[in-house]
């Protein structure tokens, strides 16, 4: 297995060996050094590369959308923009009255002589260039995710009590929504059917992770209780009078529930620091605010200054070398990666490039987590808990409302995860890895190809939400794009690797999944990534993965 240093001795030979742009392509891409999986530093190349050229590919769609708007021609929606207008219609009512996260009272607070450069930040990042999808989707994920998330936000209000005292007449208003009844230290969870006249609750039992009191997930159910005495029978078997209920609209059930079980939120524990993979944090103060300010704008040196907001083991790509145009803005430098760095590994375990299959997390040891990041320490940024879970919550919730299609929302997925890891707020494991885990327990997610079956490399799981013929464009771009750099005669080395390493990866996604295809259209059914269905046995434990509960949902 080559190392790190023989992947750069590896380019220095081609280059020098071969001179013209399409030669050294060539080379490249016969090279055997240049295989994602073997290195946490060139993997994160080769993420950065792959989503970097998917971004370029979509804001160069997304420009040509908006001329043919201009033009008088109906819209053709992307998923970024359906995600968008949902939001905005979803929660119209909730007023934006907090200020910047980083100029709020009870967040990381800057004072003194940068205030007014801060309060021009944050009214810039109001009004983001219309021809910039990045920083249009940047705005809605901030602005009404967050808010969305809260627990007086929109999406959030759907929840209602559910006692002895509830009328036939208010539980009818709840047919296709869903009740969760806790008894002692079990939970039942109903889909609501009908409702009798004397105030009986039929239902048909939802998928766990709880125990569901060993009923199986879609047998009938009904539910009865005595107004008097507040007992509570369960298909004839009394549960008691010692209860607790609540009504849930499905799609909050599904979004809300779902997914931040499906990622380990309610894990005990789960928030701590030392779970978290997570070191000392930096006092956020004008000082550090100076020190971002001054690096961002360092024109002498943009590729190292970029780098240094960023946390210490980030490796970023030069993305202007390859003629894009992808940038992030003062703004989103601001965030935790500047102010986090990570924790010490004393005993760091071998890389692992792949992402665990739900069934192998048991998050019922609060350590989980720690062990799992600890076996790729360097793919973790400050040990974050991943942005993604909110993005495909508030999706999910979408999906169940009929307001977001499953393809527009997972369109939605595949730029929010591109735009975070290219942004460098998040690594492309930290992502995926909260994402995969939560398809395999929340609708719609449970029937795509993100309920991995097996383990799997984090852009192999990316590429699933991505369009074949997106991926086509992907890799014309990114040989577009390594063709210029090639020219140089002095290329960056991370460019040349991560550039090769991307063209690489999707030809062998593409390879495996038309051998795939190929397979099942011959009848030889092999098992693909396919719907996984949740326990149902009653001591079924909640599988999870690792993001963990979000304790500043602005970051």
């Amino acid at each position: 297995m080559p190392g790190v240093g023989e992947q750069d001795a590896a380019v220095a030979r081609i280059l020098a060996q071969y001179r013209t742009p399409a030669d050294r392509m060539a080379a490249l891409e016969r090279s055997s050094e240049f295989g994602y999986g073997l290195h946490a530093a060139s993997d994160e190349q080769a993420e950065i590369a792959t989503v970097a050229s998917y971004l370029q590919v979509q804001q160069r769609s997304w420009r040509a959308e908006l001329a043919s708007r201009d033009a008088g021609n109906p819209p053709q929606r992307p998923g970024w923009e359906a995600f968008q207008q949902a939001m905005d219609d979803f929660v119209p009512e909730v007023e934006r009255t907090q200020p910047n996260w980083f100029l709020q009272e009870n967040g990381y607070k800057v004072t003194g002589t940068n205030q007014d450069e801060l309060n021009a930040i944050a009214a810039a990042r109001e009004h983001a260039p219309r021809d910039d999808p990045q920083q249009q989707l940047g705005i809605t994920y901030q602005r009404d995710t967050t808010y969305a998330m809260l627990p007086d936000g929109a999406i959030s209000k759907h929840v209602g009590s559910f006692d002895a005292g509830t009328t036939a007449a208010a539980a009818a208003g709840w047919v296709g929504h869903v009740v969760r009844v806790h008894v002692d230290a079990d939970e039942l969870r109903l889909r609501v059917t009908g409702v009798t006249e004397d105030g009986a609750i039929q239902g048909a039992v939802l998928a766990g992770p709880v125990g569901n009191r060993g009923l199986t997930v879609g047998s009938p159910v009904s539910l009865q209780k005595n107004g008097s005495t507040g007992e509570l029978t369960i298909d004839g078997e009394s549960a008691g009078s010692d209860w607790k209920a609540t009504f849930e609209t499905f799609a909050y059930h599904q979004g809300y529930t779902r997914v931040n079980e499906g990622v380990g939120m309610h894990v005990p524990g789960a928030g701590r620091p030392e779970n978290r993979n997570r070191g000392p944090s930096r006092a956020v103060n004008d000082e550090l605010f100076d020190q971002i300010r001054t690096v961002y704008n360092n024109v002498e040196a943009p590729e190292q200054g970029y780098a240094r907001t960023l946390g210490p083991t980030r490796t970023r790509l030069n993305f202007h070398e390859a003629g894009w145009d992808l940038h992030v803005p003062p703004h989103r430098r601001l965030g935790g990666d500047a102010m986090f760095t990570e924790a010490e590994h004393p005993d760091p375990a071998p890389y692992k490039p792949d992402l665990p299959v739900a069934a192998t997390i048991d998050v019922s040891d609060p350590g989980w987590y720690h062990e799992l990041t600890n076996s790729t320490p360097d793919r973790f940024v400050g040990g974050r808990s991943s942005s993604a879970a909110l993005y495909l919550s508030a999706a999910t919730m979408l999906v169940q409302e009929d307001r977001l299609s499953t393809d527009e929302a997972q369109d939605l997925m595949a730029f929010a995860v591109a735009d975070m890891v290219a942004s460098g707020e998040h690594s492309m494991p930290e992502c995926m890895i909260s994402v995969v885990m939560a398809a395999d327990s929340a609708e719609p997610w449970q029937d795509t190809p993100l309920n991995l079956t097996k383990e799997t490399p984090p852009l192999k799981a990316w590429l699933h939400l991505v369009g074949p013929e997106t991926r086509d464009e992907m890799r014309t771009e990114a040989k577009a794009g390594l063709q210029q750099v090639l020219a140089n005669p002095s290329p960056d080395p991370r460019v040349v690797k991560g550039l090769t390493m991307m063209v690489k990866a999707t030809n062998e996604y593409d390879r495996e999944t038309g051998e795939l295809n190929k397979a099942l259209q011959a009848g030889l059914n092999p098992t693909p990534a396919g719907a996984q269905r949740v326990a149902t046995s009653p001591d079924a434990r909640p599988r999870a993965s690792a993001a963990v509960q979000e304790t500043d949902r602005t970051r």
